[in-house]
């Protein structure tokens, strides 16, 4: 397991349509000249306020595309569906406002390969930027 520990935090604002339900997953990759790595995926609760399979998939699928290992991306899924049930919880009321929740994530692995070069060059190959 690679050394990734992560930060859990929320904000609301008030909503005046529908509210608006996402997770932010920051990764930051200590030790390398890799910037941050920004991926927002759709938050969807079940009746329990934990999180529902579509998001947990959306969240395994990007983590794992951006190198975290196996061990690692269920740990912060347990910890961010734990964390988003105790917030919902929390809120006064929850249909009237937008609510992000935030999770930092600090790489240390340098072994991870840098997805956004592979993606750089992939863009460049197929428009003949050389």
């Amino acid at each position: 397991m690679s050394q990734i520990f992560c930060v859990l935090r929320h904000k609301t604002e008030p909503s005046l349509s529908s509210p608006k339900r996402t997770i932010t997953m920051k990764i930051k990759r200590a030790r390398t000249h890799q910037t941050k790595i920004v991926i927002s995926v759709a938050l969807k609760i079940a009746s329990n306020a934990h999180l529902i399979h579509n998001t947990v998939g959306d969240m395994e699928y990007m983590l794992e595309y951006h190198e975290i290992d196996f061990d690692s991306v269920m740990e912060i899924m347990e910890q961010t569906s734990n964390f988003v049930a105790c917030t919902t919880m929390t809120l006064d009321d929850p249909t009237s406002k937008n609510l992000d929740i935030i999770v930092k994530i600090y790489d240390h692995n340098l072994d991870a390969f840098p997805r956004i070069y592979l993606d750089v060059y992939i863009m460049k190959a197929k428009f003949g930027n050389f």
